[in-house]
């Protein structure tokens, strides 16, 4: 996070300091110093002239294939994010979907007869069961179709 501010913060203030003047002389002791005050050293100061960058073209825009390029990785970030959404969404459905299997182990009243079990609970654990089976296969295609877009 720090780094993408900081490039954010020079990519800002770059054209400002492209654009001021730069001026260079030399001290007393011989060293050549360069300032953006023209009046340094007495006003013996000289103007350096500095291009904005050595040897480039102005940007006119994006070509056509890099246009494509970016539309390609823009759809596949979004693909990707909705991937790792859902599969989010599925892993916690299947949480849940295990949380009410461990709770539905009782047997609720009415559904046992003595030591025995009527269909009723027999029922409801196989209803249970596939539940937590359809969460772990939403779980699974989730998972797949994020790899597929890494």
């Amino acid at each position: 996070m720090r780094f993408m501010l900081i490039a954010i913060a020079l990519a800002t203030f770059a054209p400002v300091a492209a654009a001021q003047n730069v001026y260079k002389y030399s001290d007393p002791s011989g060293r050549v110093i360069y300032t953006d005050d023209a009046a340094a050293a007495g006003g013996s100061a000289t103007k350096v002239d500095v291009p904005s960058r050595p040897g480039a073209k102005p940007a006119v825009g994006l070509s056509a294939a890099d246009k494509k390029l970016l539309e390609q990785a823009n759809k596949r970030a979004a693909e990707l994010d909705r991937a790792t959404d859902d599969m989010v969404a599925a892993f916690r459905a299947l949480r849940a979907a295990e949380a009410r299997r461990e709770q539905g182990v009782e047997p609720l009243e009415g559904e046992r007869v003595g030591r025995r079990f009527r269909p009723e609970y027999w029922e409801r654990q196989q209803l249970i069961k596939r539940d937590v089976e359809d969460a772990q296969a939403k779980l699974d295609d989730a998972l797949n179709r994020r790899n597929a877009w890494r």
